[in-house]
């Protein structure tokens, strides 16, 4: 699975998170934050930049995530590609390449940033260092930095608006930082289930990680 699939699985394992308790104050912040998050969907431009910054692609499109660990990413530019998963299979939709990935969503994909939103407080706390940072009066950023530094990532940073998940950003093992803005957002609406599941297109290419 390319690094995109992995990164935003990650995501979502983490929007799976139900956390149960805390006695960190950031740690705390960050449950009431996820915890408010049943349903999230709107657009995202994601921009990955090398480790001095310098821009090296762009995508944008839409996505739809559900609790638990169900989420709709669909890329329109520049390049189209979906994503899409229902907590027991993950599809990667190639319709340039007419190729249709499948992977079962198995324990070792929770081994990623995702793990914040499929875990409780205490086994997050156990696998983070988290920093909450007040950026003005409706901003919050919040900096995860596993104490394992053997992983995919070094750094991950949600930052809310308001509440709303406004962006996140991973960096990671080689200093490279993916960036994805999200716009247009609407938490807690009803979305169908059948989003969550995909039938691959007559006469793609099958492929089974």
């Amino acid at each position: 699975m390319n690094v995109f699939a992995r990164f935003f699985t990650g995501l979502l394992v983490l929007f799976s998170v139900v956390v149960n308790a805390a006695d960190d104050q950031a740690a705390a912040q960050l449950r009431k934050q996820l915890d408010a998050m049943n349903t999230l969907q709107g657009d995202f431009v994601q921009t990955t930049y090398d480790k001095a910054g310098v821009e090296q692609e762009r995508s944008s499109g839409n996505f739809m995530l559900m609790r638990p660990g169900k989420f709709y990413w669909k890329t329109l530019e520049p390049m189209p590609q979906l994503l899409v998963s229902n907590n027991k299979t993950i599809w990667l939709y190639d319709p340039d390449l007419e190729t249709v990935n499948i992977r079962e969503f198995t324990d070792d994909l929770r081994e990623t940033p995702a793990l914040l939103l499929s875990a409780d407080i205490a086994q997050l706390r156990k696998n983070f260092s988290v920093a909450r940072t007040a950026k003005d009066a409706v901003t919050e950023q919040y900096t995860l930095t596993p104490k394992v530094t053997d992983g995919m990532f070094q750094q991950l940073t949600l930052v809310f608006k308001s509440g709303q998940l406004a962006e996140f950003a991973i960096q990671d093992s080689l200093g490279q930082l993916t960036r994805c803005v999200l716009g247009n957002v609407q938490r807690n609406v009803a979305l169908p289930e059948e989003n969550f599941f995909f039938v691959p297109p007559e006469g793609v290419e099958i492929l089974n990680d």
